[in-house]
């Protein structure tokens, strides 16, 4: 069995996100790896999955399906390439060698916050698995490798219970722009770009929203959903 077991619809988004390097795929890296386990719990192979996509073996689906390892509340800043507040799906795989959640959502804010590279990325991890030092420890050796550290500031809020429903359905690519939209009309002053996840929300900036959140991180979190129930229909 292969993608057969998928809806049409479904089938068709995976064909236009895996094996090809359009600059604008369909589905996220995590929404890839999520059809994928669907269509192996419905008894396909993973061989015959990667026969459908048109891919020599089923090393990168693999890959995709590791991302499901990784903690759900930090899986919606995955994407397909490096950009200010998303982990590319390069650093992404790496962090799924970290046996712990906690140390994987550590590298996912130490990776958002410090704009790591996947090299830097992989440093770290094999820094907390051959050493003793704790995730702090080994972000500070990394950065203090760089020639220069630049500062930037991360918020992660949650997401209002009725806001998640009216989420729920939407690909990560529109819920992106329904929230970058937002950002850039209704909270100009924070000068952050973000992702927009079913539970959780991720800002990444720098010193105005620092500044913001400094000044109130109470209402930001509240101020963010209930503009969200606005703008979602």
């Amino acid at each position: 069995m292969s993608l057969d077991t998928l809806a049409p619809d479904e089938k068709k988004l995976l064909l236009l996100s895996v094996g090809t390097h359009r600059g604008a795929r369909p589905l996220s890296p995590i929404e890839v790896a999520s059809l994928l386990q669907k269509a192996l719990n419905a008894g396909a192979s993973l061989a015959a999955c990667a026969e459908s996509l048109h891919l020599d073996g089923t090393t990168q689906l693999s890959r995709f399906l590791a991302l499901l390892r990784l903690p759900d509340d930090v899986q919606h800043v995955l994407d397909w390439g490096r950009s200010r507040g998303t982990i590319p799906f390069t650093s992404a795989f790496e962090l799924t060698r970290l046996n712990e959640a906690n140390d994987q959502r550590c590298a996912v804010q130490a990776a958002l916050k410090h704009d790591l590279t996947t090299a830097e990325v992989r440093q770290l991890v094999q820094a907390r698995k051959r050493s003793h030092k704790s995730m702090e420890e080994c972000i500070n050796i990394i950065l203090k490798m760089r020639p220069q550290v630049e500062v930037r500031h991360l918020f992660v809020g949650s997401i209002a219970h009725d806001v998640r429903e009216r989420l729920r359905g939407l690909t990560q690519g529109r819920r992106d722009e329904i929230f970058q939209t937002m950002l850039a009309t209704k909270f100009k002053d924070l000068f952050a770009s973000g992702r927009l996840g079913l539970e959780r929300f991720t800002l990444v900036g720098g010193t105005e929203l620092g500044e913001a959140v400094k000044s109130r991180k109470e209402q930001l979190e509240g101020q963010i959903n209930e503009v969200l129930k606005g703008v979602i229909e």
